[in-house]
Order: structure tokens, then C-alpha cells, then sequence
């Protein structure tokens, strides 16, 4: 994933950009669930129970990988199915944010796994501190230049005051889509997920990123100290925010050096994270456009949303590449 504020900021950006709309008045009557919307999948990472499984049961992972464009419609003909209006406009604000964040890891994800050197099915812990302290240092760089703060000064907890109802709401809906999606019960499968699975992995997200906060500096040094009595290379403390940024140039590829997509080699680019950044931002306009013609209400009873889906596409997360 890029970060936590990466995905935040691209959210405000991609908002930003729509005309006064429909879907634009929906976002802003149920902004909270937009913003969790914009973390996607990512909530299940902070829920450790779920990281402890290696297969399919990892929600998150799973999700990242397979049935992507299954899941968008499974989302739109749950929410084309209820009969609640307040429901329905809660959950398109969701799904929007969420596609914010599809996008952005389509887009970016293949160039932060090539930056530090992934390689599919070949990965240590050192490679993936170093994944987290390329997307802390490109949040960092974003905030300054969007929002004109530093990361000790920006509240991440604070672009998830969802209140009970709505995360009542969005435990519900989600686990019934992702369900349907990825966990249809079969004689192979009787693994579900619950809305207090999904309620839980929202405090956790909330919590985890109360935990990675360091406005003072000293818990990355405190927690970087320890991990080098045992550790070559630190992990945890890669994790933890901060305000400094020690090659701004490199982590955004200001050179333009070549990188390649650790997926399929002949996939390659020297873009830098500023062009894919506003790659997505288009993007998420073009995808914007079509969903709120498609959320007029006359028109949502009866449409199949095959423009729609078709546009959003069915990419991996990681790599960026059809996932069949």
C-alpha cells in the first residue's frame, strides 16, 4: 500500500476534484466513511488475529490478490438492493473511498516493490521495513506539500471519528460483500467474515495508528536502539512516523531512474511517484464521472453498472496487473 496519509491526501485530492454532484453531496454528508473507505482493505492488516493465518483466511492479503472486480460488484448490487436511502448514500460514500484507495495501489504499488528491491516470492522482514520506510517517507513529503504539516503534527486517528452507527453500518455491509465475494460457504469452505471481525479491525486500524504516532522523535529512536542489539537491519521501528525525510529525491525518483515491475519484468517506467500520484488523481475523476451518473437514483434500479465496472478494471493491489 502507499501510506495511511498518501491514501488520505489522494482522497481529499480526488474529492477535490469532482463538480458539484450527486456523489459529490454524498461524500460530504457521510465524509467518515469515505475516509475509512480510502484505507480499503488495509484495516485487516492491524487486526492481528487475521494475520496469523498464511492462506486465504488473511482477509486483507486475499483481498489485495483476488476477485477485485468481483468484489466492486458485489458492493453495487448490495447497495443497489436496499431499500433505505440513507443506507444506500452511506454505502456509495464507502465504496467511493474505496476505490480511491484501489486506485492508488494499482497505480503505486508496483513502483514502492521495486524501489526497495522485492522480489516476487523472495521477500525478508529487512525488505519489508524497508517498504514501510519508503511509503513513511513519501507520506511525509505529501503532507508538507498538501497540507503544509509536518507528520507530528497530523492526527491520522483523526480521519476515522466515524461514530457507532456508521461503523455498525459499514461492519455489516462489508462483511456481507465480502462474504458473498470471497467466502461463499461450500463443502471446502466455512470460513466467514463477521461484522465484529470487521468492527474490531476498524479500532484496530484507529489504534495502530494512535501506536505508530511520535510527535517528540523519541520512540523511533527508543524502539531503533533495541532492535540493533539483536537486528542487522530494523524493522519495527521503520514503521513509526517521522518527521524527517532523508533523500526526498530518491523516494520520489526525481531522476527518473528505470524501475521494473518485480512481477513481470517487461513491465518497466521511470515515472516519478509525483506523475503516478496525479495518475491516480485522474483516474479516480474518470471513475468519480461514471459512478454518480450511474447512483441517480431513477437510473441505479435498473442498471448493471457494466460501464462502470468495466472502467474500474480487476487489478491486483500489489502488482498493478489483471489478476484474470
Amino acid at each position: 500500500m502507499p501510506g495511511f496519509t498518501t491514501h488520505y491526501i489522494l482522497g481529499l485530492k480526488a474529492y477535490g476534484a469532482l463538480e458539484n454532484s450527486g456523489l459529490k453531496y454524498i461524500i460530504s454528508k457521510y465524509r467518515w466513511l469515505y475516509q475509512l473507505g480510502l484505507q480499503g482493505p488495509d484495516m485487516f492488516f492491524y487486526n492481528i488475529p487475521i494475520l496469523r493465518h498464511r492462506d486465504y483466511r488473511n482477509v486483507g492479503s486475499y483481498m489485495h490478490e483476488s476477485h477485485v472486480n468481483d468484489f466492486f460488484a458485489n458492493a453495487l448490487c448490495e447497495i443497489q438492493s436496499m431499500e433505505s436511502k440513507q443506507k444506500q448514500q452511506q454505502a456509495i460514500s464507502y465504496i467511493a473511498g474505496f476505490l480511491c484507495h484501489y486506485v492508488g495501489d494499482y497505480i503505486c504499488h508496483p513502483y514502492i516493490y521495486a524501489r526497495i528491491g522485492h522480489e516476487n516470492g523472495k521477500n525478508s522482514a529487512y525488505v519489508y521495513g524497508l517498504h514501510a520506510a519508503l511509503e513513511n517517507d513519501i507520506d511525509t513529503i505529501l503532507l508538507k506539500k498538501y497540507k503544509k504539516k509536518k507528520t507530528s503534527e497530523f492526527n491520522q486517528a483523526a480521519t476515522l471519528a466515524l461514530n457507532g452507527f456508521e461503523i455498525q453500518f459499514v461492519s455489516d455491509f462489508l462483511a456481507r460483500v465480502i462474504n458473498k465475494t470471497y467466502y461463499p460457504i461450500t463443502y471446502k469452505n466455512n470460513f466467514r467474515v463477521t461484522p465484529a471481525m470487521v468492527h474490531r479491525s476498524v479500532l484496530a486500524m484507529r489504534f495502530g495508528v494512535r501506536t505508530l504516532a511520535d510527535p517528540t522523535g523519541r520512540k523511533k529512536n527508543r524502539i531503533n536502539a533495541i532492535e540493533s542489539l539483536f537486528l542487522k537491519n530494523p524493522i519495527v521501528s521503520q514503521k513509526i512516523l517521522s518527521d524527517e525525510v532523508p533523500d526526498a529525491k530518491g523516494a520520489l525518483n526525481l531522476e527518473h531512474e528505470l524501475w521494473i515491475n518485480p512481477w513481470n519484468k517487461s513491465v518497466h517506467s521511470n515515472e516519478s511517484f509525483p506523475e503516478l500520484f496525479d495518475k491516480c488523481i485522474d483516474r479516480c475523476e474518470e471513475i468519480f464521472k461514471i459512478l454518480n451518473t450511474e447512483i441517480v437514483p431513477d437510473r441505479m434500479e435498473e442498471t448493471d453498472f457494466h460501464r462502470l465496472l468495466e472502467n474500474i478494471g480487476n487489478y491486483s493491489y500489489h502488482s498493478g496487473l489483471d489478476v484474470g
